[in-house]
Formats: structure tokens, sequence, C-alpha cells
């Protein structure tokens, strides 16, 4: 049962776009406790938390950060963290609480996903706490698998590779094209 004040958005209703810092502010408040605050961001981010230092601490200015938003108002917020040449890293996701089991984690992740694939990403990693077992599920539906072993803090990787289809690389059409028939 959803816990929203409205009804799960349609993705007319969503906008997809960059973080802005004001957008922290909001994303702040989704944050209650010192405890949640290093599950999200993980160690080095202070708590109390300040929406107005937010953005600096963690790297918004120099990773790819991304919100979903409705009305102009973040529902959705994520990063990317590019790591290896074709590999990012998905960090920081974040639904508002009052949001939480109607999709837009999904939504999140394959923005995300897009988001990486449109900078020739065929890589795509994450860290999730192993209790967490909504965003397990949804992970493994998007055919991220466990990548390690998991560390003391109940933190395991998880790895999403991508293979090009034909269609995006003009060799393999081409080879594709030099075939022989095999009805002929």
């Amino acid at each position: 049962m959803s816990t929203s004040r409205y009804p799960a958005p349609t993705m007319a209703e969503l906008e997809w776009r960059a973080a802005l810092p004001p957008d922290l502010a909001t994303v702040s408040g989704w944050v209650e406790s010192a405890t949640a605050l290093e599950r999200w961001a993980g160690p080095g981010v202070d708590w109390p938390l300040e929406a107005d230092r937010l953005w600096q601490a963690i790297g918004a200015g120099t990773l790819l950060s991304y919100c979903l938003k409705r009305e102009g108002a973040p529902l959705a917020f994520g990063q990317l963290s590019p790591r290896a040449p074709h590999h990012y890293h998905l960090a920081r996701l974040i639904v508002a609480p009052t949001e939480r089991g109607q999709g837009l984690g999904r939504r999140l992740c394959e923005g995300l996903i897009n988001e990486g694939r449109q900078r020739g990403a065929m890589r795509f990693t994450l860290n999730v706490f192993t209790d967490n077992a909504p965003a397990v599920a949804l992970y493994r539906q998007l055919g991220f698998r466990r990548a390690g072993e998991c560390d003391a803090r109940g933190v395991v990787p998880m790895r999403l590779t991508l293979f090009a289809e034909p269609s995006d690389n003009p060799d393999n059409d081409a080879r594709a094209d030099s075939l022989p028939d095999s009805h002929g």
C-alpha cells in the first residue's frame, strides 16, 4: 500500500533533469538520521546535514547528478560516477519517503543507465545494503548481479553489463550484411 498523498505518477507527469543545488534542500529532508545519512551518502558527510553544504559534500557539481521531478519538486535523486572507460557507478540513489513503492526507484535507475549509455557505458556498478530488500529486488530485476563479497557494514557490490546491439555498432551491421543468405 502506498503512503503517498499522490497517485503513482505517469511518465508524462515526471521530469528528468540534471540536479541543481536547490534540489538538495528537498533531498536533505529525506534523510532522518546520521545512520541514514551514512547509508545514503557514505562516510565523510557530516551530521547534522546542512542542505547548503550537501551539494559540495557529495560532489554533485562534479558527478553527473539527476532528479526525477513532478511539478518542479524532486521525487528522486541519483548520481553517476565515471570509474573507467565504458564503466559508470550508480551512487546516492534515494526516493522521497512519501513516494516509495511506486516505481520511482526503477525510473531513477533506468534514467541513470540511459545517461550512462549515451556516454558509451557498457558496465554499471552500485553498492547496496543487503538488508534493503526492496532495493536489492529492484536491482536484480534491472539485471544487476552480485559482483563481490558483502563487507562488514552489510554492503554488497552489484554489476550490470550491457552488450551493444548490432544496430549500435556499424561494424557489426556490415558483418551481418556480408553473411551469405542461408536460403539461397
